[in-house]
């Protein structure tokens, strides 16, 4: 299938530069470079989500098939061309069912955002830092039970979060690494030697940077030191409430913008969360975050409005925006090429010069 994209600005080698675009499924097929506008259309690699529980109400947590394929066709309204559904913490036994339906929704063709597998957040956290989960789904490390778990469903999972200093964690981790799952560290009271040790095991990311794990601290060592030392890949909820506005602005910088990932980790992302919305008894949405019974749990933005926030309020530059919100978890997922290129192939948000959206393009279909 063939696609022409006229008169937009799109990164090249870091460069913005000005032209059309030529599909053929999905591969950039031409390039004709012009002399740019001054309004014009914007195109970026589609953006990435590697840690969400699902978008518009629907959970990311069910066996019902045709609502996965329904997540799969809503993530493109909010610019996310790509996404690992997370699951929140179980016994490995609970997790089967949900990665079955997960097999047969997504095993042949279908249309939307790609699936690049699962994120499984537990079973192996602190329970003293349980943060969203029910601190009766998090479980101890059963090196035999993993084995013959991931030797069932290592393919099935892209990544799983746990917590480096339980018992038996490490040992996991190094298991993790050799069945090729990402391990990322979260929900965790872990010193900086036990988070050098997981990295040394094959640990390179960590799961909401600055929630569920220890602060910065002035005088002691401690996981954060190992964090910012490090190379490992950090998500972070940039909703200014999980992580607030001013520390985004010296946190991002000190580690690096291609050392960081935008999460919208939650599954209310897309909807008004603006003012106090209850869900139920105990929990409620309040101006762009969800609380429980009162105490911060999960975020609701997506990564469209996540894009606009970084560069619109926070002013970081627009190449920073990019690696931040698409281009760091592509490469981490190897979901498709980095940049727009001749050869290559890519999937495709556009932005009108108010960085509203205006199409997305997935294997080379437009899918709004």
């Amino acid at each position: 299938m063939k696609k022409k994209i006229e008169n937009v600005k799109f990164f090249q080698d870091g460069t913005l530069v000005f032209g059309d675009l030529y599909l053929e499924d999905g591969f950039v097929e031409r390039i004709d470079y012009k002399t740019p506008k001054m309004e014009s259309d914007l195109a970026l690699p589609g953006f990435v989500d590697i840690h969400t529980h699902g978008c518009m109400g629907i959970s990311a947590d069910t066996t019902d098939i045709q609502e996965l394929l329904k997540l799969a066709m809503l993530y493109p309204k909010l610019g996310v061309t790509a996404f690992c559904p997370t699951l929140a913490s179980r016994s490995l036994k609970e997790y089967e069912p949900l990665i079955e339906a997960y097999r047969t929704a997504f095993r042949g063709s279908y249309k939307g955002a790609r699936y690049m597998g699962l994120h499984l957040e537990g079973p192996y956290l602190n329970p003293d830092m349980n943060g969203a989960m029910n601190r009766k789904d998090i479980h101890p490390v059963n090196i035999g039970e993993l084995d013959t778990f991931l030797g069932k469903y290592h393919e099935d999972i892209a990544i799983m979060t746990i917590a480096p200093e339980v018992e038996n964690a490490q040992e996991a981790i190094r298991l993790l690494h050799l069945y090729g799952v990402e391990v990322s560290l979260g929900h965790t009271k872990a010193s900086y030697d036990e988070v050098m040790e997981a990295f040394d095991n094959g640990a390179d990311q960590i799961t909401h940077l600055g929630n569920t794990m220890p602060h910065v601290d002035h005088h002691k060592e401690n996981m954060m030191d190992a964090i910012f030392l490090g190379d490992c890949l950090c998500e972070v909820i940039m909703d200014g409430i999980h992580v607030q506005p001013y520390m985004l602005k010296w946190m991002i910088p000190m580690i690096g913008s291609k050392r960081i990932t935008a999460i919208s980790d939650s599954k209310f992302a897309g909807l008004d969360t603006h003012g106090v919305h209850p869900i139920d008894e105990h929990v409620s949405i309040i101006n762009g975050a969800v609380y429980m019974d009162g105490e911060l749990k999960r975020g609701c933005r997506d990564l469209l409005s996540t894009f606009t926030y970084l560069y619109k309020e926070l002013h970081f530059d627009l190449m920073e925006c990019v690696d931040m919100c698409s281009l760091n978890a592509a490469k981490k997922l190897k979901t498709y090429a980095h940049e727009i290129g001749l050869g290559k192939k890519i999937d495709l948000v556009i932005l009108d010069h108010h960085l509203k959206l205006k199409e997305v393009v997935i294997n080379g279909r437009s899918m709004l």
